[in-house]
């Protein structure tokens, strides 16, 4: 609690838990989401992921006038 209490600061523990339970909800969602639609269409290739993530790091980069880190996701 002396962490979460330390992270909190003005917001106070409670909207601070209140955020934490969110993105885990989210999380779950995804994870659910993901699983549905691996189950219906396959599992998802990782060089296919890649890729797409590659397209999108450039894209954001080009849109920024620069160019994004290698590691950038």
């Amino acid at each position: 609690m002396d962490a979460i209490r330390a992270r909190a600061g003005k917001q106070g523990v409670s909207a601070y838990i209140e955020e934490a339970v969110q993105r885990q909800l989210q999380r779950e969602a995804v994870d659910e989401y993901v699983a549905a639609a691996e189950a219906e269409h396959g599992p998802v290739d990782p060089a296919e992921v890649a890729a797409k993530a590659e397209r999108i790091r450039a894209y954001h980069a080009a849109h920024r006038g620069d160019a994004a880190p290698a590691d950038a996701a």
